[in-house]
């Protein structure tokens, strides 16, 4: 399964205070407030890492159809560079992420071997639908369907899907 994130850098910027008192406590581990604390640019790592326990939310979201969203219990672990696993109990899922500009992106994948089957833009002629619980999907031309995940955020849009 698959599941994507998307964040406005500049907007993030504005909206977001995360430097405030208590709210990394409430979003990331001890270990994960190091890697923020540690980083280069901190307000970059906080979305890296908040955009990949995002990412892995939406496919436990796709699995088990609960919107139950707790952040302390996705543990993020950076594999260098802004690729990593995000652990959730006992499951791993790996995740890119790339930076465009002001565009961070983040796919998250339910095991690496997803990876080449990963479908980073819409066909023109392919319809976005959901299903009953809000579960995105992309059915193609020939009536195909396979799983999608939609993100946005300020200017930016993204929809990644698995080719199965």
């Amino acid at each position: 399964m698959i599941g994507n994130d998307v964040v406005d850098l500049r907007l993030a910027a504005v909206e977001s205070n995360w430097r405030r008192k208590g709210y990394l406590d409430k979003i990331f581990s001890p270990e994960e407030q190091l890697l923020i604390g540690q980083a280069a640019d901190p307000d970059r790592m906080v979305w890296l890492l908040w955009s990949a326990k995002e990412a892995a939310y939406k496919i436990i979201h796709r699995d088990t159809r609960q919107r139950i969203y707790a952040p302390l219990r996705y543990q993020v672990q950076r594999c260098g560079g802004e690729a990593g696993t995000v652990h959730y109990k006992g499951r791993y899922f790996p995740f890119r992420t790339v930076v465009t500009g002001d565009c961070l992106h983040t796919v998250a994948v339910a095991s690496a071997h997803w990876w080449p089957q990963v479908v980073y833009r819409q066909g023109p002629e392919e319809e976005l639908l959901k299903d009953e619980a809000g579960v995105p999907f992309v059915r193609d031309t020939g009536g195909d369907v396979r799983p999608a995940s939609v993100s946005h955020h300020g200017d930016y849009q993204e929809i990644v899907s698995l080719k199965i």
